[in-house]
Parts: C-alpha cells; structure tokens; sequence
C-alpha cells in the first residue's frame, strides 16, 4: 500500500517529432512529456498545462500520443500555491480523484473511485499542507534551505489512499538519482515518506531543477495516470515552457 501511496505523488527535447508539434501550436504554459521510467523514447502520453487565470485557476490536460485527451485536472490556487484544491478525471473510466477544502480551510475532503459513488474522507490540514501539483511552490519557497542541506517535512494529502502523510525532501547529489535524463547544471531532490518503518515500503519521488530560474526540469516516481488497463506505472517526466 504504502509502495503505491508515496508514488502516487504528483517538456522534454526527446519529443517525438509530430507529437512535439501539436503541443507547440496550442497555448500551454507547461508542457510534461511522461516516458517509460525505464525506457524515456517510449512516450506514454503529455501532461498541458493551461496559465493560471486572475481566479486562480487553471487545467491540466493529459493527452496520449495518438493526440486524444485521456485525463483532464481543474486547480484551484485561491487556497495558496502550495495547497490548491483539485480533481482529476480520467476521460477513458468513470474514475476521479479530488481534494477540496471544507469552508473554513481547516480540512479536506478527499475523495477518490466513481464520479457518482466515489469514496471519501475528511483529513485535518496541517501547518505546512501540500496538495498535488502545490509540491513544486513548495519545493522553490524551500529552496535556500534546501540548499543549505536542510531536511524539509511537510504533509501531503493523497486522494489515492484517502490520507494526509508527512514526507520530507531533501537534496541529492547527482549520481544518486535515478532520472535518466541529467544535466550537469541541474540541482537534484529526494521525496520521501518521513519514517524509517514505512520509507521500506515505499518508492521514493525524485527531481530535477534549473538553478537559474529554480524551474521543474523532471520528475521520477508513480504517475496519477494509469494505463489503459486501470494498472500504475512509474514514469520519468520532462517539462519544457514554451
């Protein structure tokens, strides 16, 4: 379970030439090329993301290489960078995956399974609360500590298993990270769950940032998409900005 739970987290120049430019015609502020873990030239399919607007709010559309939209997330940044509230669609099943704070932004409401009967349960927020893609603000308002060799916890409220986990980023040399796609001037990171009894059980999440502008360059660990099949799968995912 907690194999699964820790994965589950939330542009690449290896694009495959056609699908490269149907991205680059639309209007996406970020775009993920998600790969194979163990193979980055197999495409599994484009994570788009749409600028956030003056409500802040935005979407992510996920599409596959043949150029069909597959998933599609709504954010919602009103609550804080770092904690947005969010649901996931996946367009091929009747499957969704949501957190949403209650009215007085004390809890969450995490829901995952069916649209019409899907399961659910409230967590408690807590002081450095992170949701879904607010892990990336996180990482860059922690980043002179993270540079410093700090060790940083934080919660992260996880739809997939209906739970709130304290996980801890730290950085990382280089040669300890398993993103295949390295860049010598890249700064690396580890996520992972923030206890030596459940860090058995559990993948880690890796990072690749540009120092230069402290942007997400790549994430390694268990995408929230799966196969055509319902199954997981780890994938390695290149951002580009156009």
């Amino acid at each position: 379970m907690w194999k699964t739970l820790i994965s589950s987290v939330v542009g690449s120049l290896l694009l495959f030439p056609a699908f490269q430019a149907l991205a680059e015609d639309s209007e996406y502020e970020i775009i993920g090329a998600a790969y194979h873990a163990e193979d980055i030239e197999q495409l599994l399919y484009e994570e788009r993301y749409t600028p956030i607007d003056e409500n802040g709010k935005g979407e992510v559309h996920y599409v596959d290489p043949d150029g069909e939209r597959i998933a599609e997330k709504s954010l919602d940044y009103s609550y804080g960078d770092s904690r947005p509230s969010f649901e996931l669609r996946d367009l091929r099943e009747d499957l969704h995956w949501s957190a949403r704070w209650t009215d007085d932004e004390e809890r969450i409401r995490l829901a995952r399974g069916s649209v019409d009967a899907p399961d659910t349960e409230t967590v408690d927020a807590k002081s450095r609360q992170v949701i879904d893609a607010g892990f990336d603000p996180f990482i860059q308002s922690q980043w002179d500590r993270l540079m410093d060799g700090e060790r940083v916890t934080f919660h992260f409220a996880f739809p997939n298993r209906l739970t709130n986990v304290r996980l801890r980023a730290e950085r990382i040399d280089a040669e300890d990270s398993p993103i295949q796609k390295q860049e010598e001037d890249w700064v690396y990171f580890r996520i992972r769950v923030n206890s030596a009894v459940l860090s058995l059980f559990a993948d880690n999440l890796y990072l690749a940032y540009d120092p230069e502008d402290t942007r997400l360059m790549v994430f390694r660990g268990r995408s929230n998409i799966p196969d055509a099949d319902g199954e997981g799968r780890d994938v390695e995912i290149h951002y580009r900005y156009p």
